[in-house]
Formats: structure tokens, C-alpha cells, sequence
């Protein structure tokens, strides 16, 4: 009986790891697919699919043991977003922007760009030099002869 309860006990030890999830399965790109979609409810603002220190996030890890037993009971990723939102509430599921969403950061970039350009090319121009503004000759006649007499005086 003794050897028949050790021969048990080594079985168990040998089999149970390999029945055992292993973190290539829970780190898998079907589970890290749902997983990135679902925001990790311990306050780190990140998705269930993040490598936040300490590794593994031990809400992630939970929650992603949770995936993969429904990903293995054949549920769909909607239908396992669903679960996670009557689970958690609302707030788990990560809503990604839509094509305006997306389409603003690209329209207020490409304006941005426009905007320093334009002011870029204004202070960039080359400007006329002082001494070149057009001035009447007859104008500059009169105050050379002012000089002329004046120096004149001074001799």
C-alpha cells in the first residue's frame, strides 16, 4: 500500500505540471487579442495585455487565466468582452477611437505643421536694407548742400 500511495504521489507531481497552464499560453496572441481590448481594473490605467512591473500585473495575470478558460470553452471575443463587462462594469472595456477620433490627431498635426511653416516663411523673408528705401533726389540734393555749408563754417 505504501508503495502503491509513494508511486501516486510521483505520478501526480510528474503529470500535474504538464496539465498545468503554462505562460506561453497566457501570454498567447489570442489572449493578448481580448486582453488589450479589456483595462486592467487595479488602477495602473493600462490594458490587461501590459508588462507593468512587477511582472505580471497579478490582476492581468488573473484576469487572463479567465480568457483563456473561456477562449478554451469556445466563447468568442465579444462574447468574452461581454462576461468581462457584466463582470466589472463598463468602465473594463477599452473603447478604441473611431475614424474621426483617429482622423482629428492627424487634422490638428497637419495644421500645427501648416501653422509653423507659415510663420517660419514670414519672419524669414528677406527684408530691404535701410539704406536702400527709395529716397526723392532732390530731397538728397538739398540736405548734401545743407552739409556741404556746413562744413564749410567749420574750416
Amino acid at each position: 500500500m505504501r508503495k502503491f500511495r509513494s508511486s501516486l504521489f510521483v505520478v501526480l507531481l510528474t503529470v500535474g505540471p504538464i496539465l498545468a497552464q503554462s505562460a506561453e499560453e497566457l501570454e498567447s496572441p489570442a489572449v493578448n487579442r481580448v486582453a488589450s481590448k479589456l483595462l486592467c481594473p487595479c488602477g495602473c490605467k493600462m490594458n490587461m495585455a501590459c508588462r507593468m512591473d512587477p511582472y505580471p500585473c497579478r490582476t492581468c495575470w488573473d484576469n487572463k487565466k479567465k480568457i483563456l478558460k473561456m477562449q478554451a470553452a469556445g466563447m468568442s471575443d465579444q462574447a468574452i468582452l461581454g462576461q468581462f463587462q457584466q463582470d466589472l462594469g463598463k468602465g473594463v472595456v477599452a473603447v478604441q477611437p473611431g475614424v474621426l477620433g483617429s482622423l482629428s490627431f492627424y487634422t490638428a498635426a497637419v495644421a500645427g505643421l501648416i501653422f509653423v511653416l507659415f510663420v517660419i516663411r514670414k519672419y524669414s523673408r528677406k527684408r530691404a536694407p535701410s539704406g536702400t528705401s527709395p529716397v526723392d533726389e532732390a530731397v538728397l540734393n538739398r540736405y548734401h548742400e545743407q552739409i556741404e555749408k556746413e562744413v564749410e563754417k567749420l574750416d
